[in-house]
């Protein structure tokens, strides 16, 4: 197991992970950045919607390791072709 750090970065703000998480190794790391991102999103998706939302995973040294990202995107298409068939 190793520690890895969490900083979480919006285009607002930045978190900064003083603790840590003991992970297996660095898909583990991935897998755990990539699960916080999607509750975050889902937990706020109009704040998302179009705006990057990243997360840098250091090692016990706090050097960068990995980088993930997610943006939410929405393309409405429906909506004038629903009115047309009323």
């Amino acid at each position: 197991m190793a520690l890895y750090f969490f900083e979480f970065l919006d285009p607002e703000f930045l978190i900064s992970d003083d603790e840590g998480t003991e992970c297996a190794d660095h898909d583990a790391a991935l897998g755990e950045a990539l699960r916080t991102l999607c509750e975050v999103a889902a937990d706020q998706p109009h704040r998302y919607l179009g705006r990057p939302l990243r997360i840098e995973i250091l090692d016990d040294e706090k050097r960068s390791v990995l980088s993930c990202h997610i943006q939410l995107g929405a393309i409405e298409r429906a909506r004038s072709a629903l009115r047309s068939a009323a």
